[in-house]
């Protein structure tokens, strides 16, 4: 256990070097900006439909995905295309063990910088309007989301160095266009995994005020917290144990 989380204290420094800490850390910083800028001018009553149309489908579309792909796609690539990877495999760890923790220090990363940017935005909502309803609902279904994208970036990013170009390609083509335009289509989409989680966590009085911003982008899917979580934990351990049997055959140390 202790060399688990030495693993996963490592690859938090590895991934989260200056640069892309600051540079995702201001990109996250967005969703806050936009929220305190239309608090400014907008009634408390519709503050909250502003924070859903607005901050929350940036965090959504942008901070998320974005951030889980440069951080999953450096998590093993790097190492990988710069040779270090043996290094960590010669050690006495399970390949299980490594991706674990490849997988662990993905999530935590990514959810500093996500969890951080739709909490601040959440938190400017708050002081503005009084609507704090939203503010532990929407961490959790980051956290779920955060877990799905990060899993899918760890392992795209060990098998091809183009792994956010893909990402990207997929987050335009399905999250944007065919999960909306085809039925069915969302139960694929990992940003409407926690999607539904917040849905059926938020009260009834703020889902109603919400559902127009939100309705659509559910599509067929129904709303549900357990299910949501299940589904992000299924796709991390089915990741870390497909990208430990491709260790073992792939990389041989």
């Amino acid at each position: 256990m202790t060399a688990f989380r030495a693993m996963i204290r490592w690859s938090l420094r590895h991934i989260l070097g200056r640069k892309r800490l600051v540079g995702l850390g201001l990109f996250g910083l967005v969703p806050a900006v936009v929220m305190a800028v239309v608090g400014q001018t907008a009634s408390d009553a519709s503050l909250l439909k502003e924070f859903h149309a607005g901050p929350l489908l940036t965090v959504l579309f942008g901070v998320l995905p974005i951030t889980t792909l440069v951080l999953g796609a450096a998590a093993l690539g790097e190492e990988r295309r710069d040779g270090t990877l043996s290094f960590l495999l010669l050690r006495p760890t399970s390949r299980t063990s490594i991706v674990g923790a490849k997988l662990a220090s993905v999530w935590l990363g990514s959810f500093l910088i996500v969890g951080g940017s739709v909490g601040l935005a959440a938190l400017v909502l708050g002081v503005r309007s009084g609507h704090w309803t939203p503010f532990g609902p929407v961490l959790l279904a980051m956290a779920i989301s955060t877990l799905a994208y990060a899993a899918a970036a760890l392992a795209l990013g060990y098998l091809t160095g183009r792994a956010v170009l893909i990402g990207l390609a997929y987050l335009v083509i399905l999250e944007n266009g065919l999960a909306l335009a085809i039925d069915g289509m969302a139960t694929v989409s990992l940003m409407r995994i926690g999607l539904t989680a917040y849905w059926a966590l938020l009260p009834d009085r703020t889902a109603a005020v919400a559902f127009s911003e939100i309705n659509q982008l559910m599509a067929s899917l129904a709303p549900g917290a357990l299910g949501a979580a299940a589904k992000a934990l299924v796709i991390a351990g089915l990741v870390v144990a497909g990208t430990a049997w491709l260790l073992r055959h792939r990389d041989v140390a």
